[in-house]
């Protein structure tokens, strides 16, 4: 038997809880935490619910999935951005695009990966000297740009990553800008906002149209991911808008999720100098001086326990939404059809619940028995169930061969007034303030082998 106990989160008359969430995200879901594990909320006519319970967003996003989907502002806020695809899709045509990309992101192919990871990270390093400041966002998001690319296309983007990166970066702003007052205004009317939008996204698509054509003339290497994903019979069945609007996705999720989080590792291993002491001195165990392996991601057992910590304080997406397709039962609780339902991997994370001391950055937290005491949905920076972010694998690894390859080289030293946790912009965290940070070469340097690029003497000032 339901009942309606459900406690509400106060707001105001006619906006409910609106205003609020689009002041400050993560304030409101902390609040909406605080009230308790299911929580109604209102955004002016939409009503719904926050859920905080492991158990509870298991039913959402797995046990009972069928009976949920993307609500339909996602669709209307980027259906002229995206079109159809694994993001904005529900029902039989989500399941088509998730076969048809999930065998690219499988382990077994994600490892051939490794090489491409290493050479890009390396060519940002040539121009990394000592003493020198660096912008760290500035070079995650172009590294990653660059990665994700390369495994996709088999493309180089040469000097063009960080115009690609700004590009995405806007284009998901005024996305994001859309769905806050929840996609009102129709998106072919030519409005300064819509107009814009109808530009970034042209820019996207001719570049991504060009390697399309590449690929198909059978200019793309074999391991890209086009062709992992598409043989040739396939990729017949499938139009150039088709694949332009799954890759869209791919890379702007691919890069810019990886980006921050290698920035908001940095930041916690800059904050606690007792764990980036013992992550340099894994690096330098397994790695030895050398180029690394893909046997040694394995071998990086604490770095990797590091990045997902990292992951569990400063998941990349704050926040997940779903809509109930029918009514659904939730801790005593009847959800009517059509309701809101917002989970959030931030405010899981940061329950004392599941993680003791939960501020506490401890990347031990996350050995196999430590981890298994952790509820399986308390822990969610990929999602969850079948919606579970396909390239998770990648992610992680690309982010440990990118923090040992630069722990090989330098120390990175936050400056005076540097961000000191995160904030939420648009569907993403972002530092709460400047990750500008100092080079110092390691102390003794360790001495790379051939084929590294050694820490250069002069000392450049980046602006």
């Amino acid at each position: 038997m339901t009942n309606d106990s459900a406690p509400t989160l106060k707001g105001h008359w006619l906006w409910g809880n609106l205003k609020d969430f689009n002041a400050d995200n993560l304030g409101f879901i902390e609040s909406a935490a605080r009230q308790g594990d299911l929580v109604r909320i209102r955004f002016g006519p939409m009503r719904g619910y926050f859920v905080n319970h492991p158990d509870h967003v298991c039913k959402v996003l797995a046990a009972r999935s069928k009976s949920f989907r993307k609500p339909a502002v996602v669709k209307r806020a980027l259906s002229d951005i995206l079109g159809e695809n694994i993001f904005t899709s529900n029902g039989t045509a989500w399941k088509r695009s998730r076969q048809a990309l999930q065998p690219a992101f499988h382990l077994r192919h994600v490892e051939r990966y490794t090489q491409i990871m290493q050479e890009c990270i390396e060519r940002e390093l040539q121009d990394w000297r000592p003493g020198a400041i660096i912008d760290l966002e500035a070079a995650m998001t172009r590294v990653t740009m660059h990665i994700i690319v390369r495994t996709m296309f088999d493309a180089d983007l040469g000097d063009r990553a960080d115009e690609l990166t700004a590009v995405f970066t806007r284009l998901f702003h005024l996305a994001y800008r859309r769905m806050k007052f929840y996609a009102l205004v129709p998106n072919w009317l030519p409005t300064r906002s819509n107009r814009e939008v109808k530009r970034l996204s042209t820019v996207i698509r001719e570049l991504l149209r060009s390697y399309i054509a590449d690929w198909r003339a059978g200019k793309a290497g074999e391991a890209s991911l086009l062709n992992l994903v598409l043989g040739p019979e396939d990729g017949a069945k499938m139009s150039d808008e088709q694949l332009i609007n799954e890759a869209i996705t791919i890379i702007g999720a691919g890069y810019e999720t990886t980006a921050y989080t290698l920035v908001f590792t940095w930041l916690a291993l800059m904050q606690n100098p007792a764990v980036s002491e013992r992550l340099y001195s894994e690096v330098d165990a397994v790695l030895d001086g050398r180029r690394l392996r893909l046997a040694d991601v394995k071998a990086l057992e604490y770095s990797t326990r590091v990045v997902k910590e990292a992951l569990r304080l400063y998941p990349s997406a704050w926040g997940l939404s779903r809509s109930t397709l029918e009514p659904v039962e939730i801790a005593g609780t009847a959800l009517a059809r059509y309701s809101t339902v917002l989970v959030s991997p931030w405010t899981l994370g940061r329950d004392p619940r599941w993680f003791p001391d939960p501020l506490r950055f401890d990347p031990d937290r996350h050995t196999k028995e430590n981890a298994r005491a952790i509820p399986h949905y308390a822990y969610i920076p990929f999602g969850g169930g079948g919606r579970t972010c396909l390239g998770s694998h990648f992610a992680l690894m690309e982010a440990v061969i990118i923090i040992a390859a630069i722990a090989q080289r330098y120390h990175l030293l936050p400056l005076p007034g540097s961000a000191a946790g995160a904030k939420s912009v648009a569907f993403t965290l972002r530092p709460d303030g400047n990750m500008r940070v100092r080079l110092q070469p390691r102390v003794p340097e360790p001495a790379l082998r051939p084929g590294f690029i050694a820490a250069r003497p002069a000392l450049v000032h980046c602006t």
